[in-house]
């Protein structure tokens, strides 16, 4: 396109540009703004373009322009980009590798952005054969380029482009010959990398030129030398793995001789080797966790997998010397902010919620919390699931190697060693059985090694027995749990914050009593010293174990003079907008819940604070709606208000009602609504909890008609939006939970029938898959619906013999006994309603699964009238057996 700048505002810009990143911050400041002013002129993407293309000998200037240029594309506020769409590929044609590289971001974000939305722009395809032009005749540049737009967005090219053409044919022949023909490594590898990106679409484009893929990486295998290529290869084949596991069958000994090759001449102190051997250990890991690869295809491998894993789960050299030196204690020290890695609420659950929903692992695979991602941790991994798999084969063939590194002289082997034991534990426990008697003792012994990776490594593998320890040997338990207590106050950070986190491991895994008895004194005792030695970032593990233990047990007056002067005093000494809040507030709801009315000297202090920041995040919410230049909270200041507000409701009972409605105030109220309609999943999660507790334990005069509208529209948006949504699960389930006890407590008759539909919409269907979880809580909040309004449910789509089997079934699963009566009561007012000769009357499959769950941890004392009705219009056989069970 011909367009040339206006010299003048060419050198204004430049010298904007040249000002925006001075040293001085008024000569910087004053750039800025000059520089906002600019952006307003339509032709001032030309500008920057013209810029980062043209100006030669000023590479900073030129870099300054382009990045610029990259972040107007990507805000999508370019008035006109003619010059920039025709000209820009230039840019990868000049002998300047930081001009090339800011213009293939440049391109890529014009992809990402501007080309995504108007694929029926000529110019886009036009762009893209220059790239595929240019990649063929291998420039770097392009083929960069092209790989970071299959990275932000592979699957835009399956779809049509100018003139109905559909790009993604051509890129894949494109990327096959480069993968071998490409003259540089670069050209190869970021060739492989393209189809990786496209290889999860699973187009048919691909799919049918998969043997040529496989062909072309089988032949780079034998003799390809680069790094990054032979990493991109593994990547290629894990992909492959994942989703045509079926084409890598029969050739699966050689690629699992590749892989091994790679790792077994790996030098792990060079970093490149390294990440190359990363990527062929998780195509290990892909392999032994893929359902869809037959046990009997990874067997033969098992012997020849454990010594190579167990090697390279030993630290290379440079670590042993950075572990080395940094051995000297460090517990008085005072832990830098950059060195705390985020914390985010941990969501209070609610009635059902699935274990899938309920990750607790504070700690990498391997225990330690802070590392990248390695080789290391990911050979634990494959031991880990290897041992799942097939226990007696790897215990067998590891356990003669671990013995001789046991007592080794060297710390960093014992720590390998020790590691391997903690992998292998979950998998190969019976096997472990008769070595453990010995085992335990040693690693014990272990807590008191000089060197605190192995004292650090050793609390997490401890931890990894705990199961086998509370199942059948407690006579182990006081013997290891004791030296963990102790290790709680090393004088090294991370050795505490490993013994922290298998204290939580242990009461996680403990049975209450024996939480509330054996162990909740010397806890209190431990945890007492903790909060006085722990400094920031072990502090937020030590909430966690709080919670923990709140959570198996009341806690008694003791934990008041223990706990609870540390936790108020942490409370009182953070700022509102400080993130450690988010672990206290978390800890305070668990143990607020569990003093239950001895909490309530404090409560009002800390509802009214906690109350106070939900507040303040929910206003700046809105009013950000309308004043872009507010800065948000983030949402766990909500999440973790709303759920320490739960846990005070749900210790006080109902004599936390003065403190959500003091004096009939109902802004609590107000505020929940607004936490309802928030876009983020937690934060509603989070607040149906709180409305579902609110309904529970208060009386039904507080919800008025208008309210009670709103709660229920709030419910049915939910479960119509979001029934599907696999990020939201928990918040639906919540939802209903809510839903059920709004219902039991409450006549819905207005909203009655536009509810039920929404409720047996998803209840009734067979084309949506709905969590167990989420089908107990439907099944209960049916029930309750029922309570007042039985009649909407004698009616399709809920009385056929498959509704009725469906819900007999999962409510003789209800585990607890006040909503298993619940659900019982509701359902036989239906039935009682049922017209069985116009709908037929159930199976006797169906009354076997009724009469089944009636009969266990139902109170039926209170449906005694209604079930003396539904037996009176039973057939004979059932009659008797009702009438004569001894329930009446």
């Amino acid at each position: 396109m011909q367009w040339s700048p206006d010299n003048e505002g060419l050198s204004q810009l430049c010298l904007i540009l040249q000002h925006a990143v001075s040293a001085d911050h008024n000569e910087r400041q004053q750039a800025l703004d000059a520089l906002e002013t600019f952006k307003l002129q339509p032709q001032f993407a030309n500008y920057l373009c013209y810029i980062l293309l043209h100006l030669e000998e000023m590479d900073q200037l030129r870099g300054t322009a382009g990045i610029l240029l990259k972040n107007c594309i990507l805000g999508g506020n370019v008035v006109d980009l003619e010059y920039v769409k025709s000209e820009i590929v230039r840019g990868l044609c000049l002998d300047n590798n930081f001009i090339v590289k800011i213009t293939g971001i440049v391109i890529a974000a014009l992809y990402s952005t501007y080309y995504r939305q108007h694929r029926e722009d000529p110019q886009g395809l036009i762009t893209l054969g220059q790239l595929i032009e240019l990649a063929r005749d291998n420039n770097e540049g392009s083929m960069k380029a092209l790989s970071k737009m299959m990275e932000d967005g592979a699957q835009f090219f399956q779809l049509e482009w100018a003139n109905h053409q559909t790009p993604i044919g051509e890129l894949i022949s494109t990327f096959l010959y480069l993968m071998t023909e490409g003259k540089t490594p670069v050209v190869r590898a970021e060739s492989i990398n393209c189809l990786n990106n496209i290889i999860p679409l699973q187009c048919q484009e691909l799919l049918v030129k998969l043997d040529d893929l496989l062909k072309n990486i089988f032949s780079l295998a034998s003799t390809e030398s680069s790094h990054l290529v032979r990493q991109n290869l593994c990547q290629c084949l894990t992909l492959i793995l994942e989703f045509r596991p079926d084409k890598l069958m029969a050739h699966l000994p050689g690629i699992i001789q590749f892989m091994g090759h790679i790792i077994v001449n790996t030098n792990r102190d060079n970093d490149d080797e390294e990440k190359v051997a990363l990527e062929a250990c998780e195509f290990l890991l892909a392999l032994v966790s893929n359902a869809n690869v037959p046990d009997h295809l990874i067997q033969p491998y098992v012997k020849e997998f454990v010594p190579l894993l167990l090697n390279n789960m030993v630290y290379s050299n440079d670590e042993i010397i950075v572990l080395e030196a940094s051995n000297e204690d460090d517990a008085e020290s005072e832990d830098k902010d950059e060195d705390i890695k985020p914390v985010s609420a941990k969501i209070q659950k609610k009635n059902g919620e699935n274990d899938e929903q309920n990750e607790d692992d504070d700690t990498d695979e391997d225990g330690e919390v802070d590392n990248e991602w390695s080789l290391r941790k990911c050979a634990a991994s494959v031991l880990d699931l290897l041992t799942g798999l097939f226990p007696k084969e790897v215990i067998e063939s590891a356990l003669p190697l671990l013995r001789e590194h046991l007592t080794s002289n060297s710390w960093f082997v014992r720590e390998a060693t020790t590691l391997a034991l903690g992998a292998m534990a979950e998998g190969g426990m019976k096997y472990f059985d008769s070595q453990l008697p010995a085992l335990i003792p040693f690693l014990v012994e272990q807590l008191k090694s000089p060197w605190f990776p192995v004292r650090r490594m050793t609390c997490w593998t401890l931890s990894r027995f705990s199961t086998w320890i509370l199942d059948d040997h407690t006579e182990f338990l006081i013997p290891v749990i004791e030296p963990i207590m102790q290790t709680l106050l090393d004088k090294k950070k991370d050795v505490q914050e490993a013994a922290i986190t298998a204290i939580a491991t242990f009461i996680e895994n403990c049975d209450s009593d024996i939480v509330s008895t054996i162990l909740y004194e010397p806890l209190l005792n431990k945890f007492d010293e903790c909060f006085k030695f722990y400094k920031k970032k072990n502090l937020i593990i030590l909430y966690d174990a709080v919670s923990r233990l709140s959570e198996k047990c009341d806690l008694e007056e003791q934990a008041l003079n223990k706990l609870l002067p540390h936790l108020l005093s942490k409370w009182s000494a953070l700022d509102d907008n400080d993130k450690e809040l988010w672990p206290l507030l978390e800890c305070l709801s668990y143990v607020s819940t569990s003093l239950g009315t001895k909490f309530a000297p404090m409560a009002m202090e800390v509802y009214q604070r906690a109350f106070s920041i939900l507040c303040r995040c929910v206003e700046l919410e809105q009013k950000s709606q309308t004043d872009p230049t507010i800065v948000v909270p983030e949402k766990d200041f909500i999440i973790t208000s709303l759920d320490l507000i739960d846990g005070l409701v749900q210790g006080l009972g109902y004599d936390s009602k003065a403190l959500l409605f003091p004096n009939h105030d109902m802004t609590m109220f107000a505020v929940l609504l607004q936490t309802l309609q928030d876009h983020n999943h937690e934060v509603r999660q989070s607040a149906y909890a709180l409305l579902g507790d609110i309904s529970y334990f208060y009386e039904k005069q507080l919800f008025t008609e208008d309210l009670t509208k709103s709660f229920v529209e709030a419910i049915g948006n939910e479960l119509i939006q979001n029934a599907e949504n696999q990020e939201a699960v928990s918040t639906v389930n919540n939802a209903v939970w809510c839903l059920g006890l709004i219902a039991h407590k409450i006549d819905l008759g207005p909203h009655i029938i536009e509810i039920s539909r929404i409720v047996l919409d998803l209840f009734c269907s067979t084309q949506l898959i709905l969590q167990s979880s989420v089908m107990e809580n439907l099944c209960i909040t049916i029930a309750s619906l029922a309570h007042f309004h039985p009649e909407v449910f004698t009616q399709l789509p809920f009385a056929t013999e498959t509704q009725w089997n469906k819900w007999c079934r999962l409510a003789s699963e209800l585990t607890d006994p006040e909503e298993k009566t619940v659900s019982y009561a509701g359902f036989i007012k239906i039935m009682n309603l049922v017209d069985f000769n116009t709908q037929g009357m159930p199976s006797d499959k169906t009354w076997e699964l009724f009469f089944h769950g009636l009969q266990q941890d139902v109170d039926i004392s209170i449906m005694s009238d209604d079930l003396y009705a539904l037996a009176m219009r039973l057939p004979d056989h059932w009659n008797q057996l009702l009438l004569g069970s001894g329930m009446f």
